[in-house]
């Protein structure tokens, strides 16, 4: 997470940097101005695809999710606690059943005080074959057990352990969501360095065959010497730039890798571009957006509930505890190491055992008021989650909302911008308009351009926060761009009204 911090503290950086190098650097008609759809192609083919193409990976934004939680070691450790918690389940659940033990022992004695009385017909021949006296002993057990009562404490371990394992599978889903979170926005800030990157060698192209432009110009004698100087500058800053981008760039890239558990010198080729799907752009349409769904809830109600039955659990401990036991047992006393099946003798009994504590130095007491603590702590979480939650839910509806703004507001600039540069790049050519003029409105629309593409990025992941936060996919309808701009404008207006 905190590769992924620094490549989206770089990216802004990036962005600025790439927008005031350009100022007075490049020369370019509206027409070759890069827009959305024309960045977005430039997306679909970063720096790392320009390695051969069978060694490189290409993949969408949700093949990219899918690769992560089926690779991913957060996933792989989410699986292992619900096989944890799969068999806490049944050892509570074992309890219930019978416990049957089975045992074989062979004995050899290597002296005995009844070796005196070997030589005693009638007393020697009652010890020889018997436990007393005989020199090889086999004995074969089988004990069996079954609890028959225990106060509630069997079914109260056995619902604790349900809900914990209702906990672990609600965590699993939660760190799934997350999982698809962090990709989701790894994909975008890796797309959107891809593009500043894009972006940027432009830029520096644009600049060196604008300095080319005036140095014939300069030649001619149509152009001031000042004009060629500027313009060599301003192609030498733009370097710095697109050294910043690449790097910015790499670094994202290493950051989805990692969360894909792809090897960091394969290449990845991202095939979803950083645009709208035919220009439409998805707006969320349920406007009763709660997080009453999310797993991270439905995890802190199965901790409760887990609480709520291990306190029943240590309150069943003052019953008494009723099991009923039985032993069948054979035993063999053979003359030699190797008994026959004839030598054996059977022993079977059956007991019924009633444990009831008297006196345990307050130990249940303190167990049920430990166990009664960590309810109430459980229950204060779980409320705290939920309480969280529905914040995140309506800051996340909020940035969505903003961000949309945004993102309309910076469409509009940046078509505004483009025809300034054209209109200035026109008069330049026609000597009315100076080298400042154009570098001015290079710089307008550079940064407009620039700032288009990350409010693009903004919203997308804005989006992506949303969907997470209340823990399902978001219902939305594409809805053109000046539509948007439209009625955010009504709803300014009915704003002020009020």
């Amino acid at each position: 997470m905190r590769i992924a911090a620094r490549a989206r503290a770089r990216l802004p950086i990036a962005a600025m940097a790439i927008a005031w190098a350009w100022a007075g650097a490049v020369s370019v008609p509206a027409s070759a101005a890069p827009t959305i759809a024309a960045a977005a192609s430039r997306t679909a083919a970063p720096v790392a695809a320009a390695a051969a193409p069978g060694d490189t990976l290409h993949l969408t934004i949700e093949q990219a999710v899918a690769r992560a939680l089926e690779h991913g070691v957060d996933l792989r450790l989410a699986d292992a606690g619900i096989s944890i918690a799969n068999g806490r389940v049944r050892e509570a659940l074992a309890a219930a059943f019978p416990q049957v033990n089975g045992s074989l022992t062979y004995g050899r004695k290597f002296d005995s005080i009844f070796k005196s009385a070997e030589g005693d017909t009638l007393i020697g021949s009652l010890f020889k074959n018997s436990p007393f006296a005989a020199v090889h002993s086999w004995t074969a057990d089988i004990t069996a057990s079954q609890l028959i009562w225990s106060g509630g404490r069997l079914g109260a371990g056995l619902a604790a352990a349900r809900a914990a394992r209702r906990s672990t599978h609600a965590n699993r889903d939660e760190t799934a969501a997350l999982v698809t979170r962090e990709v989701r926005k790894a994909y975008l800030d890796a797309a959107y360095a891809s593009q500043l990157l894009a972006i940027a060698e432009a830029g520096l192209s644009q600049a060196r065959a604008h300095m080319n432009e005036v140095a014939l110009y300069q030649r001619q004698g149509v152009r001031a010497e000042y004009d060629l100087i500027r313009a060599q500058v301003d192609a030498a800053n733009q370097e710095p730039p697109v050294v910043g981008a690449r790097n910015a760039s790499q670094i994202a890239m290493l950051e989805l890798k990692r969360l894909m558990s792809v090897a960091l010198d394969r290449p990845v080729a991202l095939d979803t571009p950083l645009a709208f799907e035919a220009g439409m752009v998805p707006v969320v349409e349920d406007e009763t957006l709660d997080a009453s769904k999310r797993a991270l809830i439905a995890r802190a109600e199965a901790d409760v509930e887990a609480r709520r039955q291990l306190v029943r659990f240590e309150r069943a401990a003052r019953w008494p505890q009723l099991t009923l036991s039985g032993t069948l047992s054979e035993q063999a006393f053979p003359p030699t190491e190797r008994p026959r099946r004839d030598e054996f003798r059977r022993d079977l009994n059956a007991s019924l055992k009633l444990e009831f504590p008297l006196f345990l130095g307050g130990r249940t007491f303190g167990a049920v008021q430990r166990a009664t603590a960590e309810l109430r702590q459980a229950e204060a979480e779980r409320d705290r989650i939920r309480d969280g939650s529905n914040v995140e839910v309506e800051r996340a509806r909020q940035e969505v909302r903003r961000t949309l703004a945004v993102l309309a507001a910076r469409r509009g600039t940046a078509q505004l911008s483009q025809r300034a540069h054209h209109l200035a790049n026109v008069r330049y050519t026609n000597g009315i308009a100076t080298q400042l003029e154009v570098s001015d409105a290079r710089l307008q629309m550079l940064t407009a351009e620039t700032n288009e593409v990350q409010a693009t990025r903004d919203y997308l992941a804005a989006l992506v926060d949303l969907e997470y936060a209340v823990g399902h996919p978001l219902r939305t309808r594409g809805t053109p761009l000046s539509e948007i701009a439209t009625n955010l404008e009504d709803g300014a207006d009915d704003h002020a009204h009020r």
